[in-house]
């Protein structure tokens, strides 16, 4: 791989004597690291080397054919960089922030950018029961793929949009904690991304500096009194990260929230600022490219169970009605009065099990039925609507008719790899 020459000197001027070593990380092979889902129990990976910064986050020795494994398919765990995996423990640390009993209670989340899901996810990771959860993302295309993993990690009360930033500036709602995980140059994913080589550009980098700020203006004016901002970008440079940092302070009002990771985590704090901001950089730490800052809104927070006023107030429009959150909805069949449950609704932890007969499927079944194949359930099965399930874990519906059980897979979910 050939980095630019704009971006060499942009990294020698920014890091000085790291420079070397830090092109010597970002030309060199990425590590492969998986998060489990503790809400979902059944994964395990031999070898596997635990992250510093993520209680369930794992590196892995080398990289396994992911798409098949029914496991990942079930929600059991989710292939993440470990640099990405800190979103749970800042929303940890947060929510202990919030707490006025000593427990987490819940809260309701938004996070802006959300697609593909992997920050949204380790984030829920971190809720207690009963939170809400909006996740947003611009792109429609992406939106689908990041409802499809919402879906699979399986919290109940999460709702996917499609929106601008700009709809929460006016709509009404009011978020304890707001993501921004921004669109940004993509530097720090130049080593698993050749894309991310071939856009760079000076001009890329104050493109993308001009919609962040635009995208956290919006997202402080949907933020509560009290509440706090998650800022973060997967490049290196100054403009996008610490410059961005400064503007939340001087032109947002916010204050900055010093999040004190151990030093034996070895992150990097940031570069030329005052500012409690963390940068994950591939010469220090095990992962991709991060820039990480949380910011706090002045003024009281109060919990929304503390008076039924407040409680109105606070939480007025804090979830959308549509689209119908994860586990909502319910469908019918081709035979008449026959429910077909939503695969949302499957997948969901609070799915009840005892709802439909079980069919418990081998590794082969389990992959034929992911490419939403025909299989051929034991005759031990009860005909009709089946739950298929692969090591106790729901992958999905089935309408077994005793020859053969027809697939209710998702067509667009289907994996293609045989």
């Amino acid at each position: 791989m050939t980095l630019p020459s704009g971006f060499i000197e942009m990294a020698r001027t920014l890091l000085g004597n790291d420079a070397d070593d830090f092109l010597n990380a970002i030309t060199s092979s990425p590590v492969c690291s998986v998060r489990i889902n503790s809400r979902k129990p059944g994964a395990h990976f031999d070898d596997a080397i635990p992250v510093k910064w993520c209680k369930t986050g794992f590196y892995l020795p080398s990289r396994p054919v992911f798409t098949l494994d029914p496991l990942l398919h079930a929600g059991a765990y989710y292939v993440q960089d470990a640099s990405s995996m800190i979103y749970r423990e800042v929303a940890s640390r947060i929510l202990n922030t919030l707490s006025t009993s000593g427990e987490p209670q819940p809260v309701c989340i938004l996070d802006m950018c959300a697609a593909p899901g992997g920050k949204t996810t380790a984030m829920i990771d971190a809720l207690p029961d009963g939170s809400k959860v909006i996740a947003n993302e611009y792109v429609a295309k992406r939106a689908a793929i990041l409802r499809e993993n919402l879906a699979k990690w399986g919290f109940p009360d999460t709702t996917v949009l499609n929106k601008d930033s700009s709809f929460f500036k006016t709509a009404g709602y009011e978020f304890d904690i707001i993501a921004v995980d921004a669109p940004c140059s993509g530097e720090g994913m130049m080593r698993k991304d050749p894309d991310a080589v071939a856009q760079w550009s000076p001009q890329l980098i104050e493109n993308c500096a001009r919609l962040q700020k635009d995208i956290l203006a919006n997202a402080v004016q949907a933020l509560k009194p009290g509440g706090f901002l998650i800022y973060s970008t997967c490049t290196f440079n100054r403009i996008e990260n610490e410059e961005n940092a400064e503007y939340i302070c001087s032109e947002l009002n916010l204050e900055p929230f010093d999040l004190a990771f151990p030093e034996e985590w070895g992150i990097p704090h940031g570069i030329s600022t005052s500012l409690p901001v963390y940068r994950f950089m591939p010469h220090k730490t095990e992962g991709e490219g991060l820039f990480l800052a949380v910011f706090r809104k002045p003024g009281e927070w109060i919990p929304p169970h503390l008076t039924r006023k407040s409680a109105s107030l606070i939480n007025r429009k804090t979830v959308p009605t549509k689209p119908k959150k994860a586990g909502s909805a319910l469908h019918k069949g081709k035979t008449p009065n026959e429910e077909v449950p939503e695969i949302e609704e499957i997948l969901s932890v609070e799915f009840d099990k005892n709802r439909f007969p079980e069919a418990p499927l081998t590794k082969e079944q389990a992959l034929a039925y992911l490419r939403r194949e025909s299989i051929t359930l034991p005759p031990d099965i009860p005909k009709g609507i089946v739950i298929t399930t692969f090591n106790g874990l729901p992958l999905g519906a089935a309408k077994n008719i005793g020859s053969r059980a027809n697939n209710l897979y998702p067509k667009n979910w289907r994996i293609r790899m045989n």
